[in-house]
């Protein structure tokens, strides 16, 4: 079957779907730990990133001057919708804030379903979870879980919200993860500075090894290759890339100013967004480098909301859509 045909249905049956769904309201949940809350909020890197969004899902054609169209709005809550990621063609996983009758804000893991058109909430706890990323070879997912202490931890979960274990007790406090193999991740761990880790998570004592610091939050493999990406902000705004295999780091290109966030598609594009702009560059991987091609170039988003700022991206595995953080307005 056609891959637009595909994506059209999918899209059709998001919008029949969840018109009616996006109308209700959501339930009031259990009230979290206030010390949880205030230790979570302070924490520069999140402060900052919980201003009111939504996530929107539109259909990506990398080869189009204009690659973004028909955007669909998956999330209506009046409060934080991020970190989309998609775990495969058909679950768009998303962290997303839930204000309960005493205004203090829960943060869950949350799934749309685009077979169902519906979106759920997964974990359902008195912590708060976000960044959900797959685990290799496994039904499971990692997270970063705030405690009651507000200590930011790494946690396995299944995709049923239910807590299995922390994942690298000695580790804290975490903020972003890309796994390499089973065993095997790069951590964003929050510090000054910023560190990129690296943990081996079977080890008797788990115990990580500095690999950069003064690093970005985005982590992506690149393609299916040994180097993930990263940015390096030691000296004004980098995109970087550490080679796995070799330990080697190298400076790629200069980021657009002022972004921060980037996604990375299958076949190599860079998608990253100064807050105004969407940027897009091809990168390709040649001898033992990875070489950018072209330049960055902006994209227009034609949709009002979308057009008026853009935080976070994320691109499906089959590169036939793309989700978009967007801030209500």
């Amino acid at each position: 079957m056609n891959i637009m045909f595909l994506f059209k249905l999918k899209m059709k049956t998001m919008i029949e779907l969840t018109t009616s769904l996006i109308k209700k309201r959501l339930r009031h949940v259990v009230k979290v730990n206030h010390i949880a809350l205030i230790l979570f909020g302070l924490l520069s890197f999140h402060a900052t990133a919980q201003q009111n969004s939504d996530i929107w899902v539109g259909r990506l054609n990398l080869w189009e001057q204009n690659p973004i169209t028909e955007l669909v709005q998956i999330t209506n809550t009046n409060s934080y919708s991020n970190q989309p990621y998609f775990f495969d063609n058909s679950r768009l996983f998303y962290t997303q804030a839930i204000d309960s009758i005493e205004s203090e804000s829960q943060i869950d893991v949350w799934l749309f379903d685009f077979k169902l058109g519906a979106n759920k909430n997964i974990t359902q706890s008195v912590e708060s979870e976000y960044s959900p990323t797959p685990i290799p070879n496994s039904k499971n997912m990692s997270v970063i879980r705030v405690n009651n202490e507000g200590k930011q931890e790494l946690w396995e979960i299944n995709l049923q919200g239910k807590a299995i274990k922390n994942i690298a007790q000695e580790i804290e406090p975490v903020g972003y993860q890309v796994w390499i193999n089973n065993n095997e991740l790069l951590l964003f761990v929050l510090g000054e500075p910023n560190s990129l880790q690296r943990v081996d998570v079977i080890t008797p004592n788990i115990s990580a090894k500095t690999i950069d610091t003064n690093i970005g939050a985005s982590l992506y493999r690149f393609e299916k290759t040994d180097w993930y990406m990263y940015t390096s902000t030691s000296d004004g705004n980098y995109l970087n890339a550490y080679n796995v295999k070799t330990n080697k780091i190298i400076q790629i290109v200069s980021m657009p100013k002022n972004s921060e966030y980037f996604s990375v598609s299958p076949i190599g594009h860079v998608f990253t967004s100064d807050g105004t702009t969407l940027w897009q560059r091809k990168f390709m991987l040649k001898g033992e480098k990875i070489k950018a091609m072209d330049k960055w170039l902006p994209i227009k988003i034609k949709h009002t909301e979308c057009a008026k700022g853009i935080s976070r991206t994320a691109i499906s595995p089959d590169t036939s859509m793309i989700a978009l953080v967007c801030p209500r307005v």
